[in-house]
């Protein structure tokens, strides 16, 4: 009897199962044999010059890559374990759970090799390695897409218990990664400084003091500027810092004296930052129009 047509859907979809876990895991080879490439060629350029980029930060050295590695190794062993499970009792493996295995396991050896680089002190990234990060998330996806239709009843098959099993440690390993990527961000602008350094040697920093008061009055001293934007994309350090009399420091001392020439009276301190700011404010008046 020709099996029916419903039967048929079942193998074409584990088929096609199989060849999306087939191209995912020679997309996965190819790039983490490519990221090898590329650090050892950094390595050397390194070394040669001298000099080393970032050590990979104590974040990840810390719990949190504890976290990422373990659910990574339990994921990879969940795989294996199912894969000679079924060897054992059915004497058969489906070939998408054999690339599944093989990528998860790719994935840790990678992860080892890249903590391993930290702890030994070798230049490393300090965050994660692009192709961890996209294997990473694109689990977590296709492992909430099959747990999805196994609940709706759409799909069904042998591997139905290591995908469940999979999906949590997936879903840790992925919280894990965007927080440490938050975690950095916001400790980027904690320590980016809020005044400028008074010791950089630049240029414009006081283009403002040394340029005359028709200069001033025409903006002139900006046509630098202008003309550097025509041709490149402005960055924070081709804006002309303020000059050397408005820094922080100086305004505060200005203010101080202020208020010891007001000292035989008491004066309230409004007074006391009018009093010190007026003439400025007055000539930029002037000048603005």
């Amino acid at each position: 009897m020709p099996p029916s047509h419903d039967s048929q859907h079942p193998m074409e979809e584990l088929q096609a199962l199989d060849y999306v876990r087939a191209a995912a895991f020679a997309v996965l080879l190819v790039w983490t044999l490519a990221e090898l490439v590329k650090r050892r060629n950094r390595h050397q350029e390194a070394a040669a010059a001298g000099y080393g980029a970032d050590v990979v930060s104590a974040q990840q050295q810390g719990g949190a890559a504890s976290i990422v590695a373990f659910c990574n190794a339990s994921i990879t062993l969940s795989h294996i374990g199912f894969s000679v499970l079924g060897v054992w009792k059915r004497q058969a493996v489906s070939p998408g759970l054999v690339f599944q295995s093989s990528s998860w396991f790719l994935a840790t050896l990678f992860l080892l090799y890249h903590k391993h680089e930290g702890a030994a002190g070798v230049v490393v990234s300090s965050n994660w390695p692009p192709v961890l990060v996209s294997w990473w998330f694109f689990s977590f996806l296709s492992e909430s897409l099959l747990a999805l239709l196994h609940l709706l009843c759409l799909f069904d098959s042998a591997t139905a218990v290591v995908d469940f099993a999979s999906l949590p440690f997936c879903a840790v390993i992925c919280l894990v990664v965007v927080a440490m990527r938050l975690s950095k961000a916001n400790q980027k602008e904690l320590e980016q400084p809020l005044l400028l350094r008074e010791n950089v040697d630049d240029s414009s920093r006081d283009r403002f003091s040394s340029s005359g008061w028709w200069s001033r009055l025409t903006f002139r001293w900006l046509n630098p500027v202008f003309e550097k934007g025509h041709k490149v994309r402005l960055e924070l350090e081709h804006i002309p810092s303020v000059p050397q009399s408005e820094m922080a420091e100086q305004s505060y001392a200005l203010l101080q004296e202020t208020l010891h020439k007001q000292k035989p009276e008491p004066i309230p301190l409004r007074e006391a930052i009018i009093c010190a700011v007026w003439t400025p404010l007055v000539t930029n008046a002037v000048f603005a129009g």
